[in-house]
């Protein structure tokens, strides 16, 4: 299968943008990614796909848990510095948007949803791990006309009222 091809097919797939966090002893980072879903509502859990090349994959793995921030339609550029388009690494990252941390959570303030979840199971993904994490915590938007931050076609879009 030739990779260029497959890329140009994926960019057809529109999706939500997520920041994905951790925080414990082997450190605070985080990620961009659209590669996330619900997995089950019993229990409340998540799939994420999270490239194994960087140090975000290994510190899940080592932390146990994660957070998904569901953006919202302004937030690009808090997509793009997760994504790594700012220059900022790990913990520096955590510098631009507001942020509420604490030993027990990870609320990017303004985000149409933060869920924390405790990693279950990490599953071989060829060069993704597929982490799967049982839901702890959700905070929702108390504003329920926010819309998503959404990618498609390599740009960022968002759904039309």
């Amino acid at each position: 299968m030739d990779k260029q091809l497959f890329k140009e097919a994926m960019r057809h797939l529109a999706a939500t943008v997520n920041v994905i966090s951790t925080d414990g002893d082997a450190g605070r980072n985080g990620i961009t990614a659209t590669a996330v879903t619900s997995l089950s509502d019993t229990p409340p859990s998540l799939l994420v796909s999270v490239n194994k090349n960087g140090e975000f994959h290994d510190q899940v793995l080592k932390n146990k848990k994660f957070s998904v921030h569901i953006l919202r339609e302004d937030m690009s550029e808090i997509s793009n510095c997760f994504a790594g388009y700012k220059g900022l690494q790990g913990e520096e990252k955590f510098q631009l948007g507001a942020w509420e941390i604490s030993e027990e959570s990870r609320v990017l303030e303004h985000a149409l949803a933060n869920i924390e979840c405790e990693l279950q199971e990490a599953y071989d993904g060829y060069t993704h791990s597929i982490f799967i994490g049982n839901i702890i915590s959700i905070k929702n938007t108390e504003n329920q006309n926010d819309k998503p931050l959404l990618y498609s076609q390599g740009q960022y879009t968002t759904v039309q009222s």
